[in-house]
């Protein structure tokens, strides 16, 4: 199976690229997704608590993602303590979905990763593509995005390598700082790229 990993940065169009390549029948293992789930898992939840608290449940008894982001966001100590815990069990539970596809006959998938380098799942890829954008447009994005200020989208940019750095680690940069038009032609290349290379 021809794995590839997807990554950018917060504001830089990653998911709609995912978006795209779903509708194009390629399957996708989101991280997102799996991190979603695990929250829900007992074993995930007390690891969460006894690190960060009972105030980060709601009155339901669930994780609250936003009340657990303003405190990684604004610690980096914190941060890398979520990501010792959430990584490894995101990895295992990733590799089982792509075992899945396997056996179903599927050829290829993406593992959508917004901190794929971050976690170091990048050596376990066929090869990197990285979705970027130049900053001062990812700030404004996520600004608009997000109706976050300036201070609260530097902090979350900054809690991940920068894209300019991602940009170098990767084996193909998808440039999303036109028109979608644009990115979809670079994105139609790529993929009649790897269906030639591996015979699909």
């Amino acid at each position: 199976m021809w794995v590839i990993g997807l990554t950018g940065g917060i504001g830089s169009g990653k998911s709609t690229v995912s978006r795209w390549l779903s509708q194009q029948g390629v399957p996708i293992i989101d991280a997102d997704r799996t991190v979603h789930g695990l929250y829900h898992e007992p074993e995930t939840m007390a690891a969460i608590t006894a690190a960060f608290g009972q105030d980060i449940l709601t009155d339901t008894e669930e994780i609250d993602r936003k009340a657990l982001g303003r405190i990684v966001f604004a610690d980096d100590q914190a941060r890398k303590q979520l990501e010792k815990i959430l990584h490894p069990r995101v990895r295992v539970a990733m590799e089982k979905q792509q075992k899945a596809l396997e056996q179903a006959g599927e050829r290829i998938c993406v593992w959508d990763v917004p901190l794929l380098f971050e976690a170091g799942y990048g050596s376990q890829m066929d090869e990197l593509w990285v979705v970027w954008v130049p900053l001062d447009i990812q700030k404004q994005r996520v600004m608009e995005r997000d109706a976050l200020n300036a201070e609260e989208v530097a902090l979350r940019i900054q809690a991940q390598y920068s894209l300019g750095e991602k940009r170098n680690k990767a084996d193909v940069v998808i440039d999303n700082s036109g028109k979608w038009e644009e990115t979809v032609v670079q994105l139609r290349k790529e993929m009649e790229r790897i269906n030639r290379e591996q015979g699909l």
